[in-house]
This record gives C-alpha cells, sequence and structure tokens, in this order.
C-alpha cells in the first residue's frame, strides 16, 4: 500500500542512492538487453529487402562496443547520477542504431513499432533512476524521433508522435508509483537500521555502531577528521545505591537525564554510547585534547546540577585521545582513566596522561 510518507530534503540523495542501489541489476541488464536485442532485428532487415541486409550490418552491430564498455565499467559505477547518465544512454544507443539502419531501409513503415517498443526500455531503465531523470531522459525519445524525420521523412511521422504521448505518460505514472511505494521501503529500513544501532532506553548509540565507525578490515576508527578525536568514559557515581533505594524505574530515569545532559553539551557530529549499565563512551570527532577534557568537565558540571527528584547525581569521567591504534587499546586506556578518577574521590574528570607511573 501507497503512503503519503516524504522524503525529507535531507534525505534526498541518500533515498535516490538507495534506490539505485536496489534497483540497479534490473537498470543493467535492461540497458544491456536493449540494445543487444537491437541486432536481432537485423534478421526482420533481411526480411524487408528480400535477401541479406549487408548495408544493415554495420549500423546493427554498432552497438556492441557500447555493450563492452558498459561490461567493463559498470563495476566502478557507485553514483546513481553516473548510473543515470550511462544506463539512460543505452536506449538511445539503440535508438540511433535503428534510425541509422532506417536510412538504408526501403520500406521504413515498421519504425513505428520499433520506436513503440523504446518506451518499455525506457521504463525498464529507468527502476533505478529518480522520476525527474527519468523525465528529461526519456523525453529526448521524442527528440529523435523529431530530428531524424528531418531527413528521413517518416510517412507515419504524426502517429509515431500520437502513440508515443500516452506510452510516454504511462511509464511516468508507473515510475512515480515505484518511486512512492519505495519511500516505505527506504524508510522502513531507515528505521530498523536506527533501532539496531540505537539503545532502546536512553536513546544513545549501542555497541552495534561500531561497525559502522570503524574500518572493515582492522578494528580502528575510521577518521576523516584533520584534527584528533578524543574518548571520554563515564560512569555515574554510587547508581547502585540509586537502584537499590528508590528502585530500577528511578535509575533507567537517571540514565536517560545522563543521556539527555551529554547530548545537549557535545556536538551532533559525535557519537554517544551506552557501553553498558551505567556506563557511557563518547567519540569526541575533531577535537583536541584541551578541548575534550573541557567538554568532559561541562558535561561533570551540568549533571551535577540536574533535578533527579530523588537526589543529586553525579559522574566520574576518564578521557584520552586517540591515536589511531586498535580501539580496544584505546578503551582500555581510558577505562584505566575513569577508574582512576573513581577511586581518587568521584565526581571528576581525569585525564589518561595525569595518572602517575
Amino acid at each position: 500500500m501507497i503512503t503519503s510518507l516524504r522524503i525529507d530534503r535531507a534525505l534526498r540523495e541518500d533515498f535516490y542512492q538507495s534506490k539505485f542501489d536496489y534497483f540497479r541489476t534490473v537498470s543493467f541488464y535492461s540497458a544491456i538487453l536493449t540494445v543487444l536485442m537491437q541486432t536481432t532485428y537485423f534478421v526482420t532487415d533481411c526480411q524487408i529487402f528480400g535477401h541479406f541486409a549487408y548495408k544493415t550490418v554495420i549500423p546493427r552491430f554498432s552497438v556492441i562496443v557500447p555493450i563492452l564498455f558498459l561490461l567493463i565499467v559498470n563495476k566502478h559505477i557507485k553514483s546513481y547520477k553516473v548510473g543515470a547518465i550511462l544506463y539512460y544512454l543505452f536506449p538511445h544507443i539503440a535508438m540511433w542504431a535503428t534510425i541509422w539502419t532506417i536510412v538504408y531501409l526501403p520500406n521504413r513503415d515498421f519504425a513505428r513499432e520499433g520506436f513503440i517498443i523504446m518506451h518499455f526500455a525506457f521504463l525498464a531503465v529507468g527502476m533505478a533512476m529518480p522520476i525527474k531523470y527519468h523525465l528529461v531522459a526519456h523525453g529526448l525519445l521524442f527528440a529523435n524521433i523529431i530530428l531524424s524525420n528531418l531527413w528521413i521523412h517518416y510517412a507515419t511521422f504524426d502517429m509515431m508522435l500520437t502513440l508515443a504521448a500516452p506510452l510516454f505518460i504511462g511509464c511516468v505514472l508507473m515510475l512515480y508509483i515505484n518511486e512512492k511505494a519505495y519511500q516505505d521501503h527506504y524508510l522502513m529500513l531507515r528505521d530498523v537500521a536506527h533501532n539496531s544501532i540505537t539503545d532502546q532506553l536512553t536513546g544513545a548509540y549501542n555497541r552495534k555502531i561500531l561497525t559502522r565507525i570503524l574500518n572493515q578490515d582492522h578494528p580502528t576508527l575510521k577518521h576523516d577528521f584533520s584534527d584528533d578525536i578524543v574518548v571520554l568514559m563515564l560512569d555515574l557515581d554510587k547508581f547502585k545505591n540509586v537502584n537499590d533505594t528508590y528502585g530500577h524505574e528511578a535509575g533507567d530515569h537517571i540514565l536517560q537525564l545522563l543521556c539527555d545532559t551529554i547530548s545537549k553539551t557535545v556536538k551532533e557530529t559525535d557519537y554517544i554510547i551506552r557501553w553498558g549499565g551505567e556506563e557511557f563512551v563518547v567519540f569526541l570527532m575533531g577535537y583536541t585534547l584541551e578541548q575534550g577534557r573541557a567538554t568532559a568537565e561541562e558535561i561533570r558540571s551540568r549533571v551535577s546540577k540536574v533535578e533527579t527528584g530523588i537526589e543529586p547525581i553525579t559522574v566520574s569521567i576518564g578521557v584520552c585521545q586517540y591515536h589511531g591504534e586498535d580501539y580496544h587499546e584505546t578503551i582500555r586506556r581510558v577505562d584505566h582513566a575513569l577508574y582512576y578518577a573513581k577511586d581518587h574521590g568521584r565526581n571528576q574528570v581525569i585525564l589518561e596522561t595525569e595518572i602517575p607511573n
């Protein structure tokens, strides 16, 4: 069932890329088959001539070169914009080869049927493309017909256009419906993906987010920033007493307040991860060590002023710089700083570099 859900402007590029990735196999093979099947009409050329149509061999089979080109470059096509240009090019190549062939045919009446078939090729290729791109690419089919008529002079030119118009409108409507239907699929996938990496209680990330921020071939953080990454590890002080005294619902509420305080202090580009229980890890992206310490101190100060409705809470925080190593080593170092803070008075921020040897 098609809903009225709309893709937010900020998500539009990701939506079109997702749609392309999902349907690209359909569009790729449609593009290949369109030009490949065009060569089979050489048989009809021979039927029209009544003998081997040597004049149309080159026009019909000239499409082999573009096919080979697409087969070679296809695996390198990542962007839907590049894919749209290349895949939509192939129905036009098939049309140009057909028009080239028609020049040599003694009977050109069958051009009308051939051009009608091309609408379905554009429909199939358009499955992976934004509807706005399709309007342009498919609309150029009319330009192919009109321009080629200047020297071919089709006997059924008017009929070609009047038959083509409703087919064009029908294809556009079908692809519009397809795009709207895929919106539901896309939004559902985003919700599933978001829920799989999100802690349901606090709204922070869970540890599964690491699959997105770690390199695939080795356990180091992806690092596209010119500045450094600073890692914080936070732990609520004496949280067990809260649960034992006021119950787990009160404890859950305090965890939510803590996460909310952290998120209001750090940037949207930073990663807040519920590491386990009352422990959180924060990756500060693009911070110097001193900036990281100042942010940690601000979090600590804000937490101590939070109105919990029961009793004041405090948090101990460990801070360390990420040096590009295995992230497990960074977690070990920041964990060491955190427990030094807890063992030496709690409610404080400790840098890993401040710990005595």
